[in-house]
């Protein structure tokens, strides 16, 4: 916005209706609004507009497109906003280290609705990302995932804040991707590109100054945040199979926050499970979510990490459903791996398996902690829950 109050940012964070914006130092602020509904004054939003309040564009993915990489800028979705998602290039996350923030409550929350095609998503490329107090709504049958993590693998060396691209192994780079490597310092990433192809071999500027030598680059959106948004089956045909995915490159979704969530799982035709991470994945945490889960026996209804470790796992107050009668694997976590890190606490969390009984994989790692966690042993409809795995 060219004019506000506020010309030196909000030191101390600012909330709006409650909700807080995570960012302490934002940059300018653009306003998304699709509504029927205009406040006085206002015009419709359109693409064409100046992104203000009385003057709001009309999508998410035009007003990102106005965002800077690293200053902070704030992108407010306003009530009564609705787009539909019908393929995998309809809404990007780029840029990073902005935050979308939804206004409204209830159904007047800026809603996303996936239509016409399973693999519609939103593929995130951006880190530093959040996106919070929204509605997303299924309504085609297996939709794959509503985010997908992106990421590229490079060959590239670092002079100063100037990274050169000679040859590209796989995907494509985008400005606010987090790169990562051997020696490359923590939190990089990419601010803009000034030569060559777009988003393959050329000459980038990147945010820390630094020498690296020729190697290996990998890109990812770390540290995306989702919190307070709800995401909801329209029937158990009609459902989303997965929140979360993962890419295929080590640590790139690391930092990923999933807060106060609502998860409304009707799903009964595909393996259901909200986040899935296919590699190894750093300062994950999940917590203070409810969801609601179909019975899909042996499938677990939170995280599926296959045979990866997850470190500095923060998993806690997350109140959950799936009434499985079998849980190999476990009901609410999956995983074959056995070298994870962190801490799993005051969670309450139902099931119904009377052989098994367990939500998480035993031998998940020496140094993976478990304090307060219940659920139930038994496989009865009418008992209460008990620490889980038992208390010594």
């Amino acid at each position: 916005m060219p004019f506000t109050n506020f010309p030196h940012g909000f030191s101390n964070g600012i909330s709006v209706r409650g909700m807080p914006i995570l960012q302490t130092q934002p940059g300018q602020v653009y306003w998304v609004d699709n509504s029927v509904q205009l406040n006085p004054q206002a015009r419709a939003g359109s693409d064409g507009n100046r992104g203000t309040y009385l003057d709001p564009f009309a999508t998410l993915k035009f007003a990102l497109t106005q965002t800077m990489p690293g200053r902070g800028d704030i992108v407010v979705v306003g009530a009564g906003h609705l787009e539909s998602i019908s393929s995998a290039t309809t809404l990007l996350l780029t840029s990073s280290d902005v935050a979308i923030l939804g206004m409204g409550s209830g159904a007047s929350r800026p809603t996303f609705l996936f239509t016409t095609a399973a693999t519609a998503n939103i593929p995130v490329t951006g880190s530093g990302l959040s996106i919070q107090n929204c509605l997303f709504l299924c309504n085609f049958a297996d939709v794959a995932s509503v985010f997908t993590g992106i990421s590229a693998s490079v060959t590239a060396s670092i002079a100063s804040t100037t990274m050169t691209v000679t040859a590209v192994g796989s995907g494509t780079l985008y400005p606010g991707a987090a790169i990562m490597g051997t020696g490359i310092i923590p939190g990089t990433r990419i601010q803009s590109q000034t030569s060559g192809t777009t988003g393959g071999i050329g000459v980038y500027v990147v945010s820390f100054s630094q020498t690296f030598a020729s190697g290996t680059i990998t890109t990812g959106p770390q540290d995306f945040s989702i919190d307070s948004c709800e995401f909801r089956d329209i029937s158990s045909v009609l459902n989303f199979v997965s929140i979360v995915t993962s890419s295929a490159s080590a640590q790139a979704m690391a930092g990923l926050s999933f807060t106060n969530c609502v998860i409304s799982s009707l799903g009964t035709t595909a393996a259901t499970t909200a986040i899935k991470l296919t590699t190894a994945t750093d300062r994950v945490k999940i917590a203070d979510n409810f969801g609601c889960f179909a019975i899909l026996n042996n499938t677990a209804c939170m995280l599926a990490a296959g045979a990866n470790n997850m470190t500095n796992f923060e998993f806690a107050r997350n109140h959950l459903e799936r009434p499985n009668t079998s849980s190999t694997g476990g009901s609410f976590i999956s995983t074959s791996a056995t070298g994870w890190t962190g801490h799993a606490y005051d969670n309450y969390l139902y099931q119904l398996d009377a052989t098994a009984g367990i939500w998480i994989p035993t031998g998940t790692g020496g140094s993976f902690g478990f304090t307060n966690n219940y659920s139930p042993i038994t496989g009865a409809v009418d008992k209460s829950a008990l620490i889980n795995p038992a208390a010594v």
